[in-house]
């Protein structure tokens, strides 16, 4: 749901990335739902971004995570997305945002994304489990080849995450963060969680 503080920051950074996008939707690929601003608000005030970092956003859609996080902490990032069309929205918030080197958005299915310079992760519900298998093989395959500490950020898991993370030997939770129904104005409550890659 957008709500003035996702409205604000939009006009704050110049974008555009408030509305929902479900058009290109499938069973494995889910659809644009921006994350909204306090979460990512609270992700910056956990302090697990650096300047010299570089983070992948899995399903970047429109760029709102970019934008953000390269507003407020000058990391580069690096947006993927299977969908030419979101890409195209993100490109164009780019422009208003302001041309820079440090945002790029890569057309790409995130299992053939090869992340070999990036060491955060973020994923807000871009696809199903399966798909982050393959994903995840791929960061620790590069992470083998180029040793550095991998952190993966998750927000709003579905059921379906939330019954596989647990079980993902590769990962060790290191936090998480509730937000209620009223803070992100949603049904339910949810969660921001971190985990390193062992």
């Amino acid at each position: 749901m957008n709500n003035s503080n996702d409205l604000e920051w939009d006009s704050k950074l110049n974008v555009k990335t408030s509305i929902f996008d479900y058009m290109e939707e499938d069973y494995q690929n889910y659809g644009y739902d921006p994350t909204p601003y306090v979460v990512l608000e609270e992700l910056v005030k956990l302090d697990f971004l650096k300047k010299d970092d570089v983070l992948v956003d899995y399903g970047c859609g429109k760029g709102r995570v970019s934008f953000f996080i390269n507003n407020q902490i000058g990391c580069k990032t690096i947006g993927v997305d299977h969908s030419e069309r979101l890409l195209l929205m993100a490109k164009q918030n780019r422009e208003r945002y302001g041309e820079t080197k440090d945002i790029t958005f890569v057309h790409s299915k995130a299992e053939n994304f090869i992340p070999d310079e990036a060491n955060r992760f973020y994923l807000f519900n871009p696809f199903s489990t399966k798909i982050f298998r393959q994903v995840l093989k791929r960061i620790e395959k590069s992470k083998e080849e180029h040793p550095r500490e991998i952190l993966i950020f998750f927000y709003y898991s579905t059921i379906e995450y939330k019954m596989y993370l647990p079980t993902e030997a590769r990962l060790e939770l290191v936090k998480t963060v509730t937000f209620s129904e009223e803070t992100i104005q949603d049904r339910v409550p949810a969660y921001l969680s971190v985990y390193k890659l062992k």
